[in-house]
């Protein structure tokens, strides 16, 4: 058992975090060194020694190293046995190493030449036998105390900055305020003075350079000095925001953590058991701004200390941070960024950065091919209902901290173009950014990201496979046997992922049960299946457990996958399907009457209801021409309408739409009407939605289009029913001046729920319907996708959905339709 002498005289001294000095000396000294400790404790000195005759084991010997660095001296006992012993030896190397203050002491006499260097050139404290003690000790305390606040300071920074460097360099240890400034003060007083011994030393000339501010010093004040400055930037920005500003920003950072960390991070397949992947720095992999004056082909790959943080990476990389993580498939790549996106979640809501981090796929980016900063706006549009002028202002102003996920998930013939993309928005705006991707997709592109650094999260090893299934509390004897001897379960168990969907897949099955494949690929398929058909088969608390069938929910899953990867996407909303989904031009021709039918149809519908059987056939059958066209005029997208505001953007398409549907009804209505219909279509055409509200349940997008369509018709017939009112009823009566003025007040007011957002919901009924029909899709979609998640083939994103995984997606999207059964 290891222990420390302590024993002190005062409060003062007791409650000190540090010692005066650490004694390194051998146990043949072990008597004399006892009598000195006694006189240094008398002295009310608090001393660091070791009494006991301890094995020299690894936490014995960071135990040793903790004392050196917690103290303000190194007192090495000279003679034959301390000299000629290793301990001893290390003991020294790392008092020189963190800068110690060295006190030689005598107690038998050696050649200068066989001690250490450091110490050969400092004059010596004798305490031989018979030498003066007393005389000894009065200059050995003379020179403990010399300069002992600039000595105390060091030993002070020393152990926060080893702190600092053993906690992975987060930030949370770094120096602040007044203790901060007067390290830099320290520091400052460090660079041109060294303390200097007492004369009764009798040193003419002293060497004292091992007592001095080491790297790690340095490091350490100026790390905490670039973050005081951040955090100084950061709180004068989040302080010149308007109530307004600040309300965005925390609606943002809500959605982030609520979307990506609780839905998808803390639900994670391969989360259940943590296992610590090792990482490798690859400076090979990225062009960094010094990689360009400095040749870095064929830098060294460098394996970094394990577990290491990839949150302290990115910390290490200053301002402008950047980085690349790459990873074999199922390696943790997701995991990890999401891993990131918590800590720096975590420093955004507190106030320590300004930038809002934030997850987007660019997988999606291969749609349009646009510019970054316009699929980010557009992103943050559609993902996280952010306003295009907000997000415009967002990437501007460099407020957004980026973490971009699935660079190989953009169709592979676009990828060299995605990376160049992402190059030319890192020389325009320079963001603070980090992007996930396949290290094999990336290897194999012609062009390489301007970042600053690159990882790459290392495969399991044998050992790390083992340790993980002896922790895992399940029938694995099965699969245990069969690895033994299966050279591709071998190489899939490196994976995490495909490590966890062995545990699930084969839990109690018996090894002559286990089906037997040397190809790699194959095994994947066999595990991936497994899992499938385990999965079917556990128990949960779905309220309706057999509502679908394995070959429905297969098939189901099977064509959302295609499609999936067809529109280069990984996030799924309901309201985001579109009719290019639509496979074959008779079903997007079907697509367009379906449309019109369903919108010509609704609008009869609604004038017989209402008008009555005569006029509802006779005004209903134009009306219903009229917001047919509406509904089929322009793009066959389906853009949703989540909140109403005004766009001028597209003012020449409507204006000319406007006017040619004021003519007809100038036909039906006169002359007055007509002038107003044109305006007032006019001004319809441009509203658009700014996609503000939260998509906290699925389809929510179509459900608040619905909402604001009424909203629309009602405001709009309401409207035009009271500018009608006067002068239908004197012309026409008081019986039939009602019925025209209601008519009218309806027509209006069907036209503008149609431009309001009726055109998007009744697009969307009818994709669905064909969708529906051809067996693609069932009834009650979010249900059936509530369900794959409760079997964990799916995880919810806000109110959209993600496969578990991207291997799991591929695996379904091989699958052959024709292959499962149809409706």
């Amino acid at each position: 058992m290891r222990q420390t002498l302590s024993m002190v005289q005062s409060n003062s001294v007791t409650q000190r975090d540090d010692y005066d000095t650490f004694i390194s000396y051998s146990r043949r000294n072990k008597e004399f060194v006892s009598g000195l400790c006694e006189a240094l404790i008398e002295a009310n000195l608090k001393i660091w020694v070791d009494w006991n005759d301890i094995p020299p084991a690894e936490d014995w010997r960071q135990e040793i190293y903790r004392g050196i660095e917690a103290s303000n001296n190194f007192v090495f006992i000279i003679s034959s046995h301390s000299i000629a012993s290793k301990v001893c030896a290390e003991e020294l190397s790392h008092a020189i190493e963190h800068g110690k203050r060295l006190i030689p002491i005598v107690r038998e006499d050696v050649g200068y030449d066989h001690v250490h260097p450091e110490l050969g050139r400092i004059n010596w404290l004798f305490f031989r036998e018979g030498d003066d003690f007393e005389g000894g000790l009065e200059k050995l305390i003379s020179a403990i105390n010399t300069d002992m606040s600039y000595v105390r300071q060091q030993t002070h920074l020393l152990v926060r900055a080893r702190q600092w460097e053993k906690a992975q360099r987060n930030k949370s240890y770094l120096l602040q305020g007044s203790e901060l400034r007067k390290a830099e003060q320290w520091l400052a007083e460090a660079q041109g003075k060294q303390p200097q011994n007492v004369e009764t030393l009798h040193v003419e000339t002293c060497h004292v350079e091992t007592l001095h501010a080491t790297s790690l010093h340095r490091e350490y004040i100026n790390t905490s000095r670039r973050v005081e400055r951040e955090r100084e930037d950061a709180e004068m920005r989040l302080r010149s925001l308007t109530p307004q500003q600040v309300k965005n920003r925390q609606a943002l950072l809500n959605k982030v953590r609520k979307f990506w960390v609780e839905g998808v991070l803390e639900k994670s397949l391969h989360d259940q058991v943590l296992i610590e992947l090792g990482l490798e720095e690859h400076p090979d992999a990225v062009v960094s701004s010094w990689s360009m004056e400095v040749e870095t082909a064929g830098a060294a790959k460098k394996t970094l200390p394990q577990g290491t943080k990839v949150v302290a990476i990115f910390d290490q990389l200053g301002a402008g941070r950047t980085l690349l993580i790459l990873g074999e498939p199922g390696s943790g790549k997701t995991t990890t960024l999401l891993e990131l996106t918590c800590d720096l979640l975590y420093r955004a809501e507190q106030g320590l950065d300004y930038r809002i981090p934030v997850v987007l796929n660019l997988s999606s980016w291969a749609a349009k091919q646009q510019t970054i900063a316009d699929w980010i706006v557009e992103q943050l549009n559609s993902q996280y209902q952010v306003p295009q002028s907000i997000g415009q202002e967002w990437v501007k102003q460099q407020e957004l901290l980026l973490l971009l996920d699935g660079l190989d998930e953009v169709k592979w013939e676009q990828q060299d173009s995605c990376v160049a993309a992402l190059n030319d928005f890192q020389q325009n705006y320079a963001p603070e950014m980090v992007v996930c991707s396949r290290i094999q997709d990336y290897s194999a592109l012609s062009n390489r990201l301007n970042l600053e650094s690159a990882i790459y999260l290392k495969s399991l090893t044998p050992e790390q496979v083992s340790n993980y299934l002896d922790s895992i509390n399940a029938d694995l004897t099965g699969l245990r046997t069969l690895m033994e001897t299966d050279t591709a379960l071998q190489e899939l168990a490196r994976s995490p992922l495909m490590l966890n969907i062995m545990v699930i897949a084969y839990e109690g099955v018996a090894v002559a049960d286990l089906p037997k494949t040397e190809v790699v690929e194959e095994r994947r398929k066999q595990l991936f299946d497994a899992y499938i058909e385990r999965m079917f088969h556990r128990r949960t608390r779905f309220k309706v457990e057999q509502r679908y069938s394995e070959e429905q929910t297969k098939h189901w899953l099977t064509w959302l996958a295609q499609r999936l990867v067809e529109q280069s996407q990984t996030v799924f909303f309901i309201e985001g399907m579109q009719p290019t989904w639509l496979q074959g031009k008779e079903k997007r021709r079907l697509y367009r009457i379906g449309s019109f039918v369903i919108a010509w149809l609704i609008t009869e519908l609604i004038f017989g209801l209402i008008t009555g059987l005569s006029v509802g056939l006779s005004v209903g059958l134009s009306v219903g021409l009229i917001t047919g066209l509406i509904t089929v005029w322009g793009k066959p997208e389906i853009e949703t309408v989540d909140t109403l505001n005004w766009s001028w953007k597209r003012e020449k398409n409507w204006l000319n739409l406007g006017w040619i549907l004021s003519l007809i009804i100038l036909l039906i209505s006169g002359l007055i009407s007509g002038l107003i219909s044109g305006l007032i279509f006019w001004l319809l055409g441009e509203m658009k939605g700014a996609n503000l509200a939260i998509k906290a349940i699925p389809n929510q997008g179509i459900y608040r289009t619905a909402r604001n369509a009424g909203i629309m018709g009602y405001t709009f017939g309401l409207i035009n029913g009271l500018i009608f009112r006067p002068i239908f009823r004197p012309i026409f009566g008081l019986s039939v001046g009602l019925i025209l003025n209601v008519s009218v007040g309806l027509m209006f007011g069907l036209i503008a729920a149609t431009f309001g957002g009726g055109k998007a919901c009744i697009r969307h009924l009818t994709l669905r319907l064909i969708l529906y029909r051809n067996g693609y899709i069932p009834w009650n979609y979010a249900h059936f996708l509530d369900y794959a998640s409760n079997r964990i083939f799916l995880q919810k994103v806000g109110g959209g959905y993600i496969f578990i995984h991207r291997l799991l997606l591929e695996h379904f999207a091989q699958r052959s339709l024709e292959t499962v059964g149809r409706r």
